[in-house]
């Protein structure tokens, strides 16, 4: 009885309760929790910069302020000449789609089969109801276009506003932080979170470096083959470097849509080398420099990589070496710098 009300009393039922509750709004809450990690991982990459500036100007406001700016530009000056080349495609298939229109219709009017039009031998019922489809669809997708390019906007400028808050407030919130922890253990908790904020800041480093490698490589390939804006090209792959599997997919039509008139041998070409750098990127670059920047080992950022897939989704597995980082100081610091100091402790005892 007495073992019973030792464990059920008021503080264990609080804590099991709030426990479970946070279990159960994780699944719900897993967007905002995704944008709040992104967001540390993004201001512990700039934090450095932000330091460096405030020790000049000694303001921290203001250094924050510029660093986002100058993040933000810097961004945005990579991506324009995308979206320039983007419109420019999408104006010429304007301009020339009356005439493949025009060129179909001639098609289906005037060639025969067996003796008859091809336009009379397609039902009209037929093709009045394949466009009235073709149309919903059309319609449908430029919808769902429309509110994934405004939520991409949204969280967006969540991720800016909570960077910069991060990174004015950051003693604030780390003594916040703290606050969570018994008097006697602050100090580690500090230990543990600079820990992880080094190396959470390291993985920036590390994506930055291996999308620029990506681009340089891929710039090489493409002015091999001949084929035209090499440069931006490889500006679009190093870019598209950052979301896994669909990054490169994106990256390597886009290839193969500017190398279209070059013929079958180009394209086939194009694609093998890509892939072939693709590889050469996931199996040697990234986990190199993952490695190197945030001390793990390749098979860590590899197995991290397929777990955060599984489990995270897409967000998962771009943030996945962070994650991997937090999680291998927590068990460094928590579970194996105790044990083995232990086991140090009872060789040292028995030598005596």
């Amino acid at each position: 009885m007495c073992m019973l009300k030792k464990f059920f009393n008021v503080k264990t039922i609080i804590f099991t309760i709030l426990a479970i509750l946070i279990l159960f709004l994780i699944p719900k809450m897993y967007g905002l929790l995704m944008i709040l990690f992104a967001s540390f991982v993004f201001a512990a990459a700039l934090n450095p910069l932000v330091n460096k500036l405030q020790d000049k100007i000694k303001n921290r406001a203001l250094s924050a302020s510029i660093i986002v700016i100058t993040a933000i530009f810097t961004i945005f000056a990579l991506i324009l000449p995308i979206i320039v080349m983007c419109y420019k495609e999408i104006e010429l298939f304007i301009s020339i789609m009356p005439q493949k229109a025009a060129s179909i219709y001639n098609f289906i009017t005037h060639s025969k089969l067996y003796g008859h039009t091809i336009a009379e031998l397609i039902p009209v019922n037929n093709l009045a109801d394949a466009s009235s489809n073709i149309a919903q669809n059309v319609f449908s997708q430029s919808w769902n276009f429309t509110m994934a390019a405004a939520q991409a906007v949204f969280v967006t400028l969540a991720l800016t506003m909570f960077v910069f808050y991060i990174l004015v407030d950051k003693d604030y919130l780390r003594e916040k932080f703290l606050e969570f922890f018994p008097p006697n253990i602050k100090k580690k908790a500090g230990e543990i979170l600079f820990n992880i904020t080094s190396k959470v800041g390291n993985y920036v480093r590390a994506q930055v470096l291996s999308m620029v490698t990506v681009g340089i490589m891929v710039t090489c390939v493409v002015a091999i083959l001949g084929i035209e804006y090499p440069v931006l090209l490889g500006l679009i792959a190093g870019i598209c470097e950052i979301i896994p599997v669909l990054g490169p997919t994106i990256a390597v039509s886009v290839i193969v849509a500017i190398a279209f008139p070059l013929g079958a041998i180009k394209i086939i070409l194009a694609i093998v080398l890509f892939l072939t750098v693709q590889q050469v990127s996931n199996y040697m670059i990234r986990p190199f420099l993952f490695g190197k920047f945030m001390k793990l080992h390749p098979i860590t950022i590899m197995v991290a990589l397929f777990a955060a897939e599984e489990f995270l989704g897409i967000w998962g597995v771009i943030l996945s070496p962070a994650i991997a980082a937090t999680i291998c100081v927590l068990v460094d610091e928590l579970y194996l710098t105790p044990i083995n100091a232990k086991e140090t402790g009872i060789y040292i005892e028995q030598a005596k």
